[in-house]
């Protein structure tokens, strides 16, 4: 039997970032257990050479403005804090190392901005390099004023993606020596989407973007060497009848790159995509169940074999296999417990 071992960020004050193992051979999850204490622990990414996980934080000087890093004690599925450090604004939301480990990015929800920071040899995170305030507003009543949301590093390290929900954009910022960040260009979604957050496809050449507010997903196409997005197309999350309160959330990429999945909070559903291998354009084939209310995120294990949706509202995570030809889910009719849980990520 082969475990792999997934790290949860949840919203909870008072507690810390979770394990627990998924069985790779029948989707089986073990009981969750407390990885490391943190306060409010959300979104974490992963150094992409050493065993180092980041979090963003709740801080007392900074609401949710903090960053943290974790050695990874991967036998036992526990952390052990390296160092923390302020990102320069509040609403510290989503975070993303860069792809050679020299630096740490951080979207800003509350306070509109997006950081970098330098990170050591070590892995540990640097003092804050810089703070860049986004600008705008748009058409729909939560977008008074910016809300950056979603980070999305390209494959040549050369660009980051930052997904504005409160402007409607995706702002491309060129990467620099010394984790410093220089504006490139910037994609318009339509009036009142909401761009949340962003996956890139394996080729390096799509860009998918969900959208938090009307629930649709575009696919844009990537120019790696100008750092520039161009739309595709755009697509629903829902079915057609749906006329309740929806919230899209998380969209990841199949490691095969055929599919595209997206979670819906409110219908609580994943929404499933087949992908033209020459456009990068989608038909939706499936909407399914999460089996459980508002799944904040979703994620798919290494080998592309199961799906795992984090449902926020039911305290669970629940798993799904992934057919490798239709991309379609199904239950595995495994779930486990968490609190609250808001992000998984798998350790590879």
């Amino acid at each position: 039997m082969s475990k792999q071992v997934l790290f949860i960020g949840n919203s909870t004050q008072d507690q810390g970032i979770f394990s627990c193992t998924l069985n790779t051979e029948t989707g089986e999850l073990s009981e969750s257990k407390l990885a490391v204490e943190a306060p409010k622990p959300g979104f974490l990414a992963f150094h992409p050479s050493k065993p180092i996980l980041y979090a963003v934080t709740g801080e007392d000087a900074a609401p949710n403005g903090g960053v943290r890093s974790f050695q990874i004690n991967r036998d036992e599925g526990t952390l052990t804090q390296i160092n923390q450090q302020l990102t320069g604004d509040n609403g510290a939301t989503h975070l993303e190392a860069d792809r050679e480990g020299k630096a740490l990015l951080v979207a800003h929800y509350s306070g509109g901005s997006t950081s970098s920071l330098p990170l050591n040899d070590d892995g540990s995170i640097g003092e804050l390099a810089v703070n860049i305030p986004h600008q705008g507003s748009s058409a729909h009543e939560r977008q008074k004023q910016p809300h950056a949301h979603g980070i999305a590093i390209d494959h040549q390290n050369r660009f980051a993606c930052v997904a504005d929900l409160g402007t409607d954009q995706v702002v491309v910022y060129r990467m620099l020596d010394g984790a410093h960040l220089e504006p490139a260009s910037s994609w318009t979604a339509a009036p009142g989407s909401g761009p949340r957050h962003m996956a890139f496809h394996p080729n390096g050449k799509w860009l998918y973007c969900i959208h938090e507010i009307n629930g649709t997903l575009s696919a844009l196409a990537y120019n790696g060497k100008e750092g520039v997005v161009t739309e595709i197309g755009t697509y629903s999350t829902l079915p057609e009848d749906f006329t309740g309160e929806n919230t899209t959330a998380e969209v990841v990429v199949h490691p095969n790159g055929k599919f595209v999945y997206g979670s819906n909070r409110g219908h609580d559903s994943t929404a499933v995509y087949a992908m033209d291998q020459e456009t990068g354009a989608l038909e939706r084939i499936q909407i399914e169940p999460t089996l459980g209310g508002h799944p904040r995120h979703i994620g798919i294990d290494p080998t592309g074999t199961f799906f795992i949706a984090a449902n926020r509202d039911n305290n669970n995570l629940v798993s799904f296999t992934i057919d490798q030809e239709t991309g379609r889910l199904t239950p595995t009719g495994h779930q486990t417990s968490a609190p609250t849980p808001v992000c998984v990520v798998f350790l590879q």
